[in-house]
């Protein structure tokens, strides 16, 4: 490291509990160098962030927990160190004060000064920090983009490959019956399963399923989520009214629902499947909302001529037209 280390990585930390607030204030600015003219600068703005109003002058053993997490955040980052370590601490306060907290770190970055943010809070990671280190068993799986690498945590866990079969037997199968769920595939534009798929080029999820007797109803559905577990749509193969009709009633059998997705629809990243099986309002036969994942490449996506990345999880073609105004 280079530089002042300023971290809040505890309760309580580096705080002596039959000390004030202030006294603590001072103390925390002594520890990292900075003298008492420079910290009485400084305190007003600390005292302002923290906003425990008359608590300040109390024992901070008489703190709540976020009262503790407020005043610390404060002297931490008020102290201007060139890095800043924050753990999951920020957890413990209020919605409105780890906003505040959240909107500080941002401003030490802008700065130049360096903040390492630890936290399952994937949005915050995303919204604070350009790069990201992924620790599996104490050690670094993986270090990229924010973006990549929260990608691949959430993504973790899930099926990646191009199919996912469920298991006969299990407990919540029998309780599908008579509908029973076989496989879920991505096929590429040439039938093949796929576990990468280009954004630029369609290609069909499809959903093998068996049914035990004759069915009044059924609706196959697909649920697609962002790997953050952001709804991107849901659709359902009775949709079209004249499908609606013609599938009223399904004879025992296999089956397969396959749903084309278009090409220039889905941004680069990765996605979940989901499937759900019901007779809108009288039964839900089935449901996996995370049956499997899989990755979009955005070669040859619209605007893919410029290496930046784009927002959102869709990625259409839509239709511009330009002219010049004429006054």
């Amino acid at each position: 490291m280079n530089g002042r280390v300023s971290a809040l990585l505890e309760l309580g930390a580096g705080f002596n509990p039959e000390f004030t607030g202030r006294e603590n204030v001072f103390m925390n600015g002594s520890i990292l160098g900075f003298s008492e003219s420079e910290m009485k600068n400084r305190f007003d703005e600390i005292e302002r962030f923290a906003d425990i109003g008359e608590f300040i002058d109390q024992p901070v053993k008489t703190y709540s927990s976020g009262m503790y997490v407020r005043l610390a955040f404060a002297v931490a980052a008020h102290l201007e160190p060139e890095i800043l370590m924050v753990d999951e601490v920020l957890a413990v306060g209020d919605i409105a004060f780890q906003k505040k907290c959240l909107g500080k770190m941002g401003d030490v970055t802008k700065q130049g000064r360096t903040v390492l943010f630890v936290s399952h809070d994937m949005s915050a990671i995303l919204r604070l920090t350009e790069e990201a280190l992924l620790l599996e068993g104490g050690q670094i799986a993986l270090r990229a983009p924010s973006q990549k690498a929260v990608d691949v945590y959430l993504a973790s866990g899930l099926a990646s490959e191009a199919q996912y079969t469920w298991e006969p037997g299990a407990p919540r199968l029998q309780m599908a019956r008579p509908f029973r769920p076989l496989a879920l595939r991505v096929l590429d534009r040439a039938g093949v399963p796929t576990g990468r798929v280009l954004s630029a080029e369609p290609f069909t999820v499809e959903f093998e399923y068996e049914l035990e007797q004759d069915t009044k109803g059924l609706r196959v559905g697909l649920y697609l989520f962002t790997s953050r577990g952001e709804p991107v749509f849901t659709s359902f193969d009775t949709d079209d009214p004249q499908d609606f009709e013609r599938l009223t009633e399904r004879r025992a059998g296999r089956y397969r629902s396959r749903c084309s997705i278009p090409p220039n629809l889905l941004n680069e990243g990765r996605f979940v499947l989901g499937v759900n099986a019901s007779a809108f309002r009288i039964r839900s036969f089935f449901t996996d909302e995370h049956a499997l994942s899989f990755s979009v490449d955005g070669t040859g996506a619209p605007g893919s001529h410029w290496a930046e990345p784009r927002r959102g999880p869709l990625r259409p073609a839509l239709v511009w037209e330009v002219a010049e105004a004429v006054p």
